[in-house]
């Protein structure tokens, strides 16, 4: 007579099967928002190129050379695709970029006037959260756009020099490069985040 497996052998090979679930899933939820580690990753080259002796290639006139091209481009795909698929969310993003690059550009009342443009930005996402929210969905798109955003909170910080109270090695010396080069990796990070929202937008369905 053939004896039937234990229960409890069972059970436990039931509770080791969910951990490892569980573990797998965490792993890939992890790894989906590794996008944030950029930030930290381009101050550790800002780093590697100062012990290099090449700080020419973050310098500050290098960082502003490249802004105003890498910001043209998703600040054309945001809003090419808002007139195609009369997305809100598209139209958001791209004035958002707009006033991005004009900053960039450095003329006059720019200083200023990027806290005005971000402050009335801010009114339109408050006032629309539902339709932009709807618009963003819960995938690479979201992701990505929160990224960006964390990547641009970084540089301000480190504008403001907030890491020298925390003794970030020679802040005082490479605050400038550390800034600039973490500011154009988030104007990158924009390019993946346009090229995601216009993929997002060709699985759209169309009404009939």
């Amino acid at each position: 007579m053939v004896s039937s497996p234990e229960p409890d052998a069972e059970l436990g090979r039931d509770s080791t099967a969910e951990a490892l679930h569980s573990s797998a899933a965490g792993l890939q939820t992890l790894a989906q928002w590794w996008p944030l580690l950029i930030g930290p990753l381009a101050m550790g080259v800002v780093y590697v190129a100062d012990w290099a002796g090449h700080e020419s290639l973050v310098s500050r006139q290098t960082n502003e050379s490249l802004a105003l091209v890498l910001l043209s481009i998703p600040l054309v795909l945001f809003l090419l695709r808002a007139k195609m698929l009369r997305s809100e969310m598209h139209l958001f993003m791209g004035l958002l970029c707009l006033a991005f690059f004009c900053r960039e550009w450095h003329f006059a009342g720019t200083s200023k006037g990027i806290y005005v443009a971000l402050a009335l930005l801010g009114l339109w996402a408050v006032k629309r959260k539902a339709v932009l929210e709807a618009a963003l969905g819960w995938g690479r798109l979201r992701m990505w756009l929160f990224a960006t955003a964390m990547t641009y909170l970084l540089s301000q910080l480190i504008a403001r020099r907030v890491f020298r109270y925390v003794g970030l090695p020679r802040e005082a010396d490479l605050h400038v490069l550390l800034e600039e080069t973490v500011e154009t990796a988030a104007h990158l990070m924009m390019i993946v985040a346009a090229v995601a929202a216009w993929n997002a937008g060709k699985r759209q369905p169309t009404d009939e």
